[in-house]
């Protein structure tokens, strides 16, 4: 196990996830300070998406043939720019297309860093290797939430994307350590006929376009429901804030723990099975926390959503990366990242206009929904690949 590249790794997912997921608690201070409708400030997140879903389809696709590392530096590279745009926003139209600039960066980095932890750690030992780098996912609510929200509540949410920008500039350095990955040395026209065919074998089967509309499934159900929680607790319990952050924190503690656990006994049990069971953890849950008073209770439904989402997160991810050849790896994942995003935008979209409709128990009643059908999904059309060690 190499765990250079793991933390590598785990540090650029990581400053990707606590941007995107900051957003959620910093809603109630951009939409005060922009004076805009909680309806317009999810236009923060499809925009990130939209741009996020592009970014994954050249960037994945191309390093299939020039190789991860040259995309994951220039990714983060243009990241610690965006953001530090970001902090300089005074409009909507400023921060919009600052949030897009980010979007670019953070999905090339998302399609890349999952690529690259596909070729270089094997089938056999993958679900605990991504579930080491997808604690990320989850460190993000317990480090970098918490801190900006408190920096937010401070000193203005413009001060908490400055230190994003400078912590993204600090992993850029970091991440020159990477090694260098091999690619294939093809013509320039047969890449792209290369990629074109890759394109068209996915979608002529029948396990990757459930996998495509899994992926779909997965992002949106979650960031639907994680984008507007922060609103609901400030208006349905004027919660602060900074009491916000450490919400967001309590939760990725459980995730923290959790995810190594999960990829460890998919690695064991199957990821197919432990992705199943952890999906309907979470869409119960889901479904559940609307209707919980503030109090212990509800913060024991939301560490149990922390909990589903972060034990399918290395399986489900270990499952997808098998799903291809390698040289086909970083075109499908691609495809996958943006199946990701367009299900994020259209959900983000959609949660602004339920919530002003019909509140909060509207958007997680569509979360729920999604993340139950994704668990529906994985047992009818996933099968559990077989490494190429085990085939042998």
């Amino acid at each position: 196990m190499d765990y250079r590249v793991i933390a590598n790794l785990f540090l650029l997912l990581f400053i990707g996830v606590a941007d995107n997921q900051v957003i959620a608690a910093l809603l109630p201070s951009l939409v005060s300070s922009l004076n805009i409708s909680i309806g317009t400030a999810g236009l923060l997140v499809t925009t990130y998406s939209l741009a996020a879903a592009l970014a994954a389809f050249l960037s994945g696709s191309l390093s299939d043939h020039y190789g991860r590392r040259r995309f994951l530096l220039m990714g983060i590279l243009v990241f610690a720019l965006a953001s530090w745009f970001t902090s300089q926003s005074r409009t909507l139209g400023e921060i919009l297309l600052a949030r897009a600039l980010t979007g670019l960066a953070a999905g090339t980095i998302s399609t890349c860093s999952i690529a690259f932890a596909g070729d270089w750690f094997a089938y056999a030992i993958r679900g605990r290797a991504v579930g080491l780098i997808s604690t990320a996912y989850f460190a993000a609510p317990v480090i970098g939430v918490p801190v900006a929200a408190q920096i937010a509540d401070r000193f203005g949410w413009r001060r908490a994307f400055f230190v994003v920008s400078m912590a993204a500039f600090l992993i850029a350095l970091i991440s020159f350590l990477l090694p260098e990955d091999p690619h294939n040395p093809e013509p320039s026209r047969e890449k792209l006929r290369t990629t074109a065919r890759a394109f068209r074998s996915f979608l002529s089967r029948r396990d990757a376009v459930a996998a495509l509309g899994i992926a779909f499934l997965v992002s949106g159900g979650l960031v639907g429901f994680i984008t507007y929680i922060g609103q609901w607790l400030h208006s349905h319990f004027e919660i602060p804030t900074r009491t916000i952050g450490w919400v967001f924190m309590l939760s990725g503690l459980v995730a923290v723990g959790s995810a190594p656990l999960g990829g460890l006994l998919s690695d064991r049990l199957g990821k197919r099975p432990v992705s199943i069971a952890s999906n309907m953890l979470l869409a119960c849950c889901v479904a559940a926390i609307p209707f919980f008073p503030w109090g212990v209770g509800l913060l024991l439904v939301f560490a149990g959503t922390s909990l589903g989402a972060a034990f399918r997160q290395g399986p489900l991810t270990a499952l997808m990366t098998e799903m291809v050849p390698a040289a086909q790896r970083g075109s499908f994942i691609a495809l996958r990242n943006i199946a990701s995003q367009l299900g994020i935008a259209l959900v983000a979209t959609l949660g602004g206009v339920l919530y002003q409709w019909r509140g909060y128990v509207a958007v997680t009643t569509m979360c729920a929904a999604m993340t139950g059908l994704v668990a529906v999904l994985l047992a009818t059309h996933i099968d559990e690949p077989q490494s190429a060690a085990e085939q042998v």
